[in-house]
């Protein structure tokens, strides 16, 4: 049966592939702040902003110091502008998890075709973060400007609103899969 897929950023760009893949296996997709740069890079240059979150993204291989959680977390939207992360109360929770952040070139170096997106029917559900990076907010729009069935929605809480707002999430996501028709 068709599955209602759900995903959130490395792992929603992961699943807008496989759901570009394999159509007939979606009833529906939501995908969360995916960091799917081959949309942006397709309809036109990336602007400064999106290529140093790119660069940026590229050096999280090997060991995860402290100064590259740091800049991730800035770079997304998780602390607010001018503040250090390691002032938040989250950062030693974050420092122990950092080793999570590696990944390959292959994700943000990825290519695919826009007509993909266009041919794509199911109905979709993007979803941004309020003071997220301005470049996953372009990604989501280029996506709802090519997918034929996307809406968007903005929560508070930069990256993570499916988590800091997670209430409001469960909410909208209950609300959109009411309305999926197959």
């Amino acid at each position: 049966m068709p599955l209602d897929l759900v995903a959130w950023s490395y792992g929603a760009e992961v699943t807008l592939d496989y759901a570009l893949d394999h159509p007939e296996r979606v009833r529906s997709l939501t995908l969360i702040e995916p960091p799917a740069f081959w949309v942006l890079r397709a309809l036109g240059p990336l602007d400064d902003e999106a290529e140093k979150n790119v660069d940026m993204l590229l050096t999280l291989h090997g060991d995860i110091t402290e100064a590259k959680l740091e800049q991730f977390l800035c770079a997304v939207g998780f602390c607010p502008p001018g503040q250090s992360p390691r002032a938040l109360p989250q950062w030693p929770m974050w420092v122990s998890y950092r080793q999570s952040l590696r990944n390959s070139a292959a994700a943000v170096q990825h290519e695919d075709d826009p007509a993909r997106l266009r041919a794509f029917h199911r109905p979709v559900l993007l979803v941004k973060g309020t003071g997220s990076a301005k470049c996953l907010h372009q990604i989501v729009d280029a996506l709802v400007a090519q997918l034929p069935r996307a809406q968007v929605v903005e929560m508070p809480s930069g990256h993570s609103p499916q988590i800091v707002s997670m209430a409001l999430f469960l909410e909208r996501l209950a609300q959109f899969q009411a309305g999926v028709r197959d």
